[in-house]
């Protein structure tokens, strides 16, 4: 009899135990036991998971087997049974559905999600693909305390804030930073197409990662090489024209098993929302394992992305856009480029390797190192930043021209000893590591602004092109070298139902900062401080865990003040408790965190001369949130999310700012997603779901007209495999799918009254789909 995962096209879940009766005849796949699974979603947008009976998906009754005539008989004595297989899924993944039960984000061990006394959030690859993702951004759209819309429409780089705070520059892979700098264009965003899952800690995590945001770190993990044989070839178009085409293939290269491979691609030429734009990429990332022995593996992987757009800048006018303008509002596809400017280069590459080695039951040890390095040049026309219009607001908008020439490198490599072993009634997992980061950033921008010509400016109403753009001299120009090493210990501690988490780590980081366009000695930025986390989990035999955590983090600033003195690195601590649900035996996880995150050593301005900082700020975050995913039957998949955040600038030199909000960090946000796939229709998939955020402020005077309203949008997907209609075919899956699918037109942000300081989001987008694997 197959399994309700099987009859979807899944491995069977590998975390159910699977029983067999002496004699050969199978028993339940799981132990048959009804659950209620239940969540409890303010706002209403995460609906009571009614009791499901998870345990009988595969077609086991609950309690012991009858006799085949169907007599009320019992069996006396000893009842032998063969072996009992126990399987996990890995903390990488693969998993095809939308529930990730293990992650090593937060712990760097693999440990299950129920025992990580933080907030993590897992996105699948199974989720991406139900829901259209084609970024990291979209990815994370059903994800509570993470804004991915903040910065609106962007075809070029994932904008991400996570609890209030921008994570843009400091993003990672396989648990290692990729090059990354706030004020560098050359910062790379990885094609999702390369991903096996996108996890989010939710809150510091410097005590295994050294310079982190607080508000979370976003862990990229990528495909790697698998023992079962997969290939797929897929074409993808859009509503807004184009065409791309990926490959994905792995398996074993010897018969043995020993040597494994993995190569990922993508080749890319599709239109957007933005009239004459165009997103052009070429993907790969190789990657092959030798695996010599069972303890023994070592991974080499490449990665090379290659961007060529036309791009038009999101710089917007509030007039016209956010606010009324006596000469209408502006297109959200509108092109304020010109052919002549509209170029946007950019070229990453990474190589490295994954080691990891058992000696024994005790010991392993394990290294990875990857070596990055990205470089971008631009030519655009934008909308004039500071003042969008030459007179009162009308159709006619007034440009500059930028220019830059980015690249960055980084070096990161982490060495790590794991050590399991009791003493006494104390289980322990002993996780010691050391790190190293290198990292240069070398910028070059130029703004035409006053100084030097400035293009022509362009009527919205009805625009020209083809003009002879100037291109501006460069008025930024520096190199920044970073060096930080990171010495932590981590200890997972294991009595009885209790399981506590201890971690301390020690930084020395040392940034030397360059200013080529002055006459300044370089300034050098060392910090050296101390990062913690210590948590406690328990674990009731019903799948309730409730936990508790306290955690800190520092992140480094560049820059000076008025006296020239280097800025101290930012502090933050956070206070964690929540629980944590899983189904025994059920595909689910729901986890419910309280939390207070407090930041100190914000940047504010120098009242003494507010060119200047100074580094007197505090902002702080309490909230809640929900998130809960299930596979509900073999039918039915359910997923939704609901934050609560009660933010304030808790000490700032600007008045305004004083017990206000933060920027771009809404009070409530919430989603639901339902994945359907009807016995009755085999094959066929539905998806819909509805994600919404309550209004927010972006602009830095707090003017209550800038304020961005709230917003809801609908999403949908539909899939069917060809191989249900004939044998032929099977392997053939055909997908459609629309975001925001009513259209609704909203603006993401806007920074001040006067400039092109405003972006749209990201409006209706269809892509249909044909994807074959083998």
């Amino acid at each position: 009899m197959r399994s309700a995962d099987a009859k979807r096209g899944r491995p069977a879940d590998p975390d159910r135990l699977t029983f067999r009766r002496a004699g050969g005849v199978a028993a339940a796949g799981t132990r048959g036991r009804s659950l209620l699974l239940a969540s409890t979603v303010l706002g209403g947008v995460l609906a009571v998971f009614a009791p499901t009976a998870f345990a009988q998906q595969g077609g086991a009754q609950q309690g012991a087997a009858k006799p085949a005539d169907g007599a009320n008989a019992t069996v006396s004595g000893p009842v032998l049974l063969g072996s009992v297989t126990v399987e996990s899924e890995g903390s990488r993944g693969p998993e095809t559905g939308i529930v990730a039960k293990r992650s090593a984000a937060a712990s760097k061990t693999d440990t299950p999600l129920i025992e990580t006394p933080q907030a993590v959030s897992v996105v699948t690859r199974g989720q991406m693909d139900a829901q259209g993702a084609g970024s990291v951004s979209e990815a994370l759209r059903y994800t509570p305390g993470v804004n991915v819309e903040a910065n609106g429409y962007d075809i070029r780089y994932d904008w991400l804030w996570v609890r209030g705070l921008n994570t843009y520059g400091t993003m990672w892979l396989d648990g290692l930073t990729l090059p990354g700098d706030p004020n560098n264009y050359a910062t790379p965003s990885i094609d999702l197409h390369a991903l096996e899952r996108v996890e989010v800690v939710k809150g510091p995590a410097s005590v295994l990662y050294g310079r982190a945001v607080p508000g979370g770190l976003v862990n990229q993990v990528s495909k790697r090489p698998l023992a079962k044989p997969h290939r797929e070839v897929a074409v993808e178009t859009s509503g807004f024209d184009g065409v791309e085409g990926s490959v994905d293939m792995t398996g074993p290269l010897t018969a043995d098993g020993t040597w494994l491979y993995r190569i990922a691609g993508l080749a890319r030429n599709m239109g957007t929302q933005v009239d004459m734009e165009r997103d052009r990429r070429i993907m790969i990332a190789p990657s092959i394992t030798w695996k010599p022995q069972g303890g023994t593996s070592l991974t080499l992987h490449g990665y090379y992305q290659r961007d060529r757009d036309s791009f038009s800048a999101r710089f917007y006018p509030a007039r016209g856009t956010l606010l009324p303008n006596p000469a209408g509002q502006i297109p959200r596809d509108r092109f304020f480029a010109d052919p002549n400017a509209d170029e946007f280069n950019r070229d990453y590459f990474a190589i490295g390797y994954e080691f990891a080695h058992r000696f024994d039951e005790t010991w392993t040890v394990r290294q990875n190192l990857r070596y990055g390095r990205a470089d971008q040049d631009m030519f655009i026309a934008i909308v004039n930043p500071a003042f969008a219009f030459s007179g009162p607001p009308s159709n006619v908008l007034d440009r500059v021209s930028a220019v830059s020439k980015d690249w960055l490198s980084t070096v990161a490599v982490d060495t790590q000893a794991e050590a399991a072993f009791q003493t006494g009634a104390l289980g322990h997992t002993v996780l010691f590591g050391v790190d190293y980061v290198r990292g240069v950033s070398d910028t070059k921008f130029g703004n035409s602004g006053f100084r030097d010509p400035v293009p022509p400016p362009i009527d919205f109403l009805n625009p020209t092109y083809g003009h002879v753009i100037p291109v501006p001299a460069y008025q930024r120009s520096g190199r920044q070298e970073q060096n930080q090493v990171g010495l932590y210990t981590q200890d997972q501690i294991r009595y009885g139902r209790w399981v506590g988490t201890l971690g301390l780590r020690y930084d020395m980081s040392s940034i030397e900062t360059a200013n080529r366009m002055s006459t300044t000695p370089n300034v050098s930025t060392d910090d050296n401080k101390f990062s913690g986390r210590v948590g406690l989990t328990y674990l009731f035999d019903n799948g309730v865990a409730p936990y508790a955590s306290y955690s800190t983090s520092f992140l480094p600033v560049l820059g000076t003040d008025r006296s020239g003195s280097p800025f101290e690195a930012q502090t933050a601590e956070q206070f964690e408790v929540g629980v944590k649900y899983e189904p025994p035996g059920g595909r689910g996880l729901v986890t419910m965190s309280l939390f207070t995150l407090t930041l100190d050593g914000a940047l504010t301005s120098d009242p003494a001369d507010t060119r200047f900082s100074v580094q007197s700020g505090e902002q702080r975050v309490r909230g809640v949130e929900i998130e809960g995913k299930v596979e509900l039957t073999s039918e039915i998949d359910l997923l939704g999310s609901y934050a609560y955040s009660d933010s304030e600038v808790v000490r700032s030199n600007s008045v305004v700012e004083v017990g206000r909000e933060m920027q771009r960090l809404p009070k409530h946000q919430a989603s639901a997603w339902a994945n359907y796939r009807p016995g009755y229709v085999p094959g066929l998939s539905l998806g819909a779901g509805v994600r919404a955020t309550s209004s927010y402020q972006s602009d830095s005077t707090y003017l209550p007209e800038l304020r961005i309203p709230g917003r809801a949008m609908v999403d949908a997907g539909i899939s069917y495999d060809l191989g249900a209609v004939n044998s032929r075919l099977e392997g053939a899956v055909v997908r459609v799918n629309a975001t925001n699918l009513f259209d609704r037109e909203y603006v993401s942000h806007c920074l001040d009254l006067t400039g092109g300081s405003c972006n749209y989001g990201a409006g209706r987008t269809v892509t249909a789909g044909l994807k074959y694997s083998w």
